[in-house]
């Protein structure tokens, strides 16, 4: 106890020294700083060029713009200026391609929903970019054997495929019917809709083959396929591929086609139902794959090296503690494209989560021992082998994405600055960590951001925000709401409870037990923040979530009325409904909490908030999306309405056209108008 008080005053002492928490002439972080970010990402490199895009919020037009930068002499030169670039290839002869509809007949029938996808190409020779391609297709992913060779995959719609067929092929009188019939939506399927894509009931993902402008479709019916993967000599292309009517499976089959004679077959190396995930060549002759079997346990995928001849499969690490993939959660960062695994000689490289922050590190083919490339709390969100090091799309400290090299002894060198001013205008304080010791003996670190200005010895509002996921986490980088808070004299605390992702699979697993252990440590961490912090008003607190953040702001509001205020965002209510009615319901909740309500109601019904509205005291605001298909629009309503029955202040704010990723992704406008209605509940209990 000694120590932690002594550790406590250090932080302290450092923060009163640190001229961020004197707002100066620095400005306020405002409800709408996220539009000054400019949040980069898919990172490539070719021949030693460098390229990027960067994503910035317009709020005029209220979208946001994508353009392509390549970095020439240390500096971004933007490519393009459509503002549409979602993703782009790197040719062999180092020109570009990359989606875009620039011709209004072409854009009218991408309204009308006709497939269609139109590719540019780039070169150093042109000024402005020449269609290069158009497939008659919605296309998703392409492996290029060379120009006029490819495979695709393409959305496949089975409803109207119907109608093509009816109207014999004439797409004008199948678009007419399409047309005809919007204001009706069949389902036969689960999943019938999907967060961030709409209805997909009836439409797969299928395979094609390009062949110098001949298509073949290579795909069963109502089969789905992805991952795709080329081998290195571009003979042989591995995907993931699952078949099904009504109701969707838990796993998929691991598939090999030779480019020579399109024939595919299944080289799955289990026979027990697996999900395969990540595959990477490492040879003509050998992958390395993701794999998971435990469908009815929350745990990472583990990692295998299969021998394409002769069937051997090798299992290399178990993804226990470090599994694959970036979990630290921001606003102000794009969604992390899979950079995926990298090899060399003694063994691979991947991202991983661990507690607060997602470093690069190395396992070793021989024994699985695991190597950190880099030691600190930085959070990279992509890599690439580079000279002798690592390009990557970092998040250093408190500061916004920028390309960055990364050697071998883990230093980093920012190779852009596009968001360093942002550090030099604008008022960001530094999160100051807090350590504690939860009942299972497991030490979790928290954060505090203090209010702007703050005067020691007095006591602030302060506001709990809890992560969703729960498999995911919250780090120390930048974080647009949270500062925004601060900047409006809240104090802000956060921290990443049992069932986050970064510290291993027993730590993430509470399956069954939501609203348990979970609950148990954002209760210790909200008393250890409060006698560290001496900003902390304890009798001023509000607390907020969304997702699983949702959930647990409902859990507490019914378990607890030390919280004043409370915001529950894109919330789950009760586990039958949801278990129902959401894209991931029915795979979900059997995971998360245990059977389903014909095995198991009173374990999902025991683990509802709803269940516990009659108790709850704390004026509450509920934020949900109409389009929100992961947390469905029931789960707000309910709680909403078992408040006001209960005569509970409440208030319910619906965006339409949202889906669950308002906060980091909605419109430009709706971003502000949620987080102010957010600050303003605060407002209204807490000061």
């Amino acid at each position: 106890m000694k120590k932690q008080s002594l550790l406590t005053i250090i932080i302290l002492l450092i923060a009163l020294g640190n001229p961020a928490y004197a707002e100066g002439n620095r400005k306020p972080v405002g409800a709408d700083f996220f539009k000054e970010v400019r949040m980069i990402s898919n990172l490539k490199e070719k021949n030693g060029s460098i390229y990027f895009i960067i994503r910035q919020a317009n709020m005029e037009d209220n979208n946001y713009k994508n353009d392509l930068y390549r970095l020439e002499e240390g500096e971004p030169r933007r490519l393009t200026s459509t503002g549409d670039v979602s993703n782009y290839f790197v040719m062999d002869d180092g020109s570009i391609v990359f989606r875009n509809v620039r011709n209004p007949k072409d854009r009218e029938k991408l309204r009308r929903g006709e497939p269609l996808t139109v590719y540019v190409r780039l070169t150093d020779r042109m000024g402005e970019a020449e269609e290069f391609l158009r497939l008659p297709y919605s296309v998703g992913d392409i492996k290029f054997i060379d120009d006029r060779h490819f495979f695709f995959t393409a959305e496949y719609d089975h409803n109207f495929a119907s109608l093509l067929e009816q109207a014999g092929g004439d797409m004008e009188k199948a678009l007419k019917e399409k047309e005809n019939n919007s204001p009706y939506r069949v389902f036969e399927e689960i999943p019938f809709w999907s967060n961030g894509r709409g209805d997909v009931s009836g439409k797969r993902n299928h395979l094609y083959w390009y062949d110098d402008g001949e298509v073949k479709e290579l795909s069963e019916p109502w089969e789905t396929v992805g991952g795709l993967e080329l081998s290195r000599d571009r003979q042989t292309l591995l995907y993931t591929s699952n078949t099904f009517r009504g109701k969707s499976t838990r796993g998929n089959r691991l598939m090999r086609l030779a480019v020579a004679t399109l024939k595919a077959e299944d080289i799955s190396p289990f026979e027990t139902p697996a999900s395969y995930g990540s595959i990477t060549c490492v040879s003509d002759d050998e992958i390395i794959l993701t794999s998971n079997r435990r469908f009815t346990e929350i745990s990472s995928a583990a990692f295998f090296r299969l021998h394409l001849k002769s069937g051997k499969l090798d299992s290399l690490y178990s993804g226990d503690p470090y599994g694959m993939g970036v979990s630290i959660g921001s606003d102000v960062k794009m969604g992390n494209a899979s950079s995926g695994i990298r090899t060399d000689r003694t063994g691979f490289y991947y991202l991983t989560t661990e507690a607060d922050h997602a470093p690069l590190i190395h396992v070793d083919y021989r024994d699985g021992a695991v190597t950190h490339v880099n030691g600190g709390r930085e959070v990279i969100l992509e890599y690439l082998p580079f000279k002798d090091g690592f390009l990557t799309v970092a998040m250093l400290g408190n500061k916004a994405t920028e390309v960055c090299f990364l050697d071998r002894k883990g230093t980093f060198t920012a190779l852009t600055s596009v968001n360093d001013r942002l550090q030099e205008e604008y008022n960001i304080i530094t999160p100051l960590p807090v350590t504690f010791t939860n009942g299972d003996g497991v030490e979790i670190t928290g954060y505090a951001i203090p209010p702007a200005g703050y005067v020691k010895g007095q006591k602030y509002p302060a506001i709990l925000s809890i992560h969703g996921g729960p498999r995911t986490a919250f780090g120390a980088c930048l974080f647009h709401e949270m500062q925004y808070w601060a900047n409006r004299g809240y104090a802000v605390f956060f921290t990443n409870p049992t069932g986050s992702d970064g510290g291993g699979n027993a730590f993430a697993n509470i399956s069954a037990r939501y609203g348990t252990v979970d609950y148990r440590d954002l209760m210790q961490f909200t008393d250890v923040a409060i006698r560290t912090f001496d900003f902390i008003d304890p009798d001023r607190l509000g607390v907020t979530g969304g997702s699983y953040g949702g959930f647990m702001t409902n859990w507490i509001i019914g378990h607890t009325d030390r919280f004043k205020a409370a915001a529950s965002q894109r919330s789950i209510a009760s586990w039958i409904s949801f278990s129902n009615t959401t894209d991931i319901g029915f795979t979900f909740t059997a995971t998360q909490i245990g059977g389903d309500v014909w095995t198991n109601l009173d374990g999902l019904w025991t683990q509802s908030p709803l269940k516990y509205a009659d108790r709850v005291k704390t004026p509450t605001l509920f934020i949900h999306s109409e389009e929100d298909y992961r947390c469905w629009l029931s789960e707000g309503i309910q709680m909403f309405y078992a408040l006001k029955y209960f005569e509970v202040p409440a208030r319910l704010c619906l965006f339409k056209g949202e889906n669950h990723e308002l906060s980091r992704s909605g419109k430009p406008k709706n971003r502000v108008r949620r987080i102010e209605e957010i600050t303003s509940w605060m407002d209204m209990y807490l000061k």
